[in-house]
């Protein structure tokens, strides 16, 4: 076996495994479900922006579970299938230590659940699928900082999440991220799988096919196509900014760019304990999140994009604007 600097490989290998990653132990989850669905629809909110973390021990987070039609690209409207109405759903931010304290109401057609990659739950105890007419209720405590999706997890789950049913949660660390404040956007890219509406040439639903062999008709960031090049998010010189960055997929992986610049840090994950340095391209797998840091020194237009180019001419493209 090969060594480097003189320590054998394996032994590395087991001193980085054992360090500092012992099991963390969480209080156990348990849930209700109740016949009661009159839970208030949550106003919409910017789903770019990073909303303060809550104060207190408690994240209360409120999903009402929706059939909608949303705008997935100009002049084309989507039967979606929604937490709280949009796609992607709201932003949850949070802090390691809080408790996320869910309360998921369905008012759709059929049945659906949630499920937290952040979480530390058994699955058949908090992602049980619910009916309509139902809420369920329950807890857990955030454990490890990072960029998470959540997402509907009833199966066929390929279909749940082509409808349109995923979110970002974002976890602080305890004592903050590394860097100290920044100018912060979310992003989360999906794809989009239509065909018409009988009858309604002007309306589009989900093809279950075409998802099946990852072939989209849009690639979206926040669930439209292109609308952050027509809308450029905006930057400053100089100050740096802090990008959470989701791939709901559900199956293209996201090679995520900014023209003009570098990342200068990028946590996979969203974890600082995964930190790189120096990016062109941030890889993001169908499932997971990064947290990425740049700063630009000239005045500009800085597009964005997944450089799986494909996907960016499917509407996967925006950009940034520095005064």
């Amino acid at each position: 076996m090969k060594a480097f600097a003189g320590i054998p490989l394996l032994a590395m290998f087991v001193a980085t495994a054992c360090a500092g990653h012992a099991p963390v132990n969480v209080p156990p989850v348990r849930a209700t479900v109740t016949n009661d669905a009159s839970a208030a629809i949550p106003p919409p909110t910017d789903p770019a922006a990073l909303p303060a973390v809550p104060d207190g021990d408690t994240v209360a987070v409120h999903l009402v579970l929706l059939d909608r039609t949303v705008a997935i690209a100009p002049g084309v409207r989507y039967r979606a299938w929604t937490f709280n109405g949009t796609v992607p759903g709201p932003v949850i931010h949070a802090r390691v230590g809080q408790t996320v304290d869910v309360t998921l109401t369905n008012r759709s057609a059929i049945g659906h659940s949630i499920d937290f990659h952040a979480a530390l739950v058994p699955p058949n105890v908090a992602y049980q699928t619910i009916a309509p007419g139902q809420t369920l209720h329950f807890a857990w405590v955030a454990r490890y900082p990072g960029v998470f999706l959540y997402h509907c997890s009833t199966p066929p789950v390929l279909m749940h999440l082509s409808e349109g049913m995923y979110g970002a949660i974002v976890v602080d660390p305890e004592r903050g991220w590394p860097h100290g404040a920044m100018r912060s956007y979310v992003l989360v890219q999906s794809e989009f799988y239509t065909q018409a509406v009988a009858g309604r040439p002007d309306l589009y639903e989900g093809n279950f096919v075409k998802a099946q062999k990852a072939l989209p008709d849009y690639v979206t960031f926040n669930g439209a196509a292109m609308q952050y090049a027509t809308n450029p998010l905006k930057i400053a010189v100089d100050r740096p900014v802090r990008l959470f960055v989701v791939n709901a997929g559900p199956s293209h992986f996201s090679a995520f760019h900014v023209v003009g610049t570098i990342l200068q840090t990028a946590y996979v994950g969203g974890n600082p304990a995964n930190a790189l340095h120096g990016l062109q391209t941030m890889a993001i797998a169908p499932g997971d999140g990064a947290m990425l840091e740049f700063t630009v020194q000239q005045a500009g237009r800085y597009p964005f994009v997944t450089h799986s180019f494909g996907d960016a001419d499917l509407g996967a493209m925006g950009a940034f604007v520095a005064q």
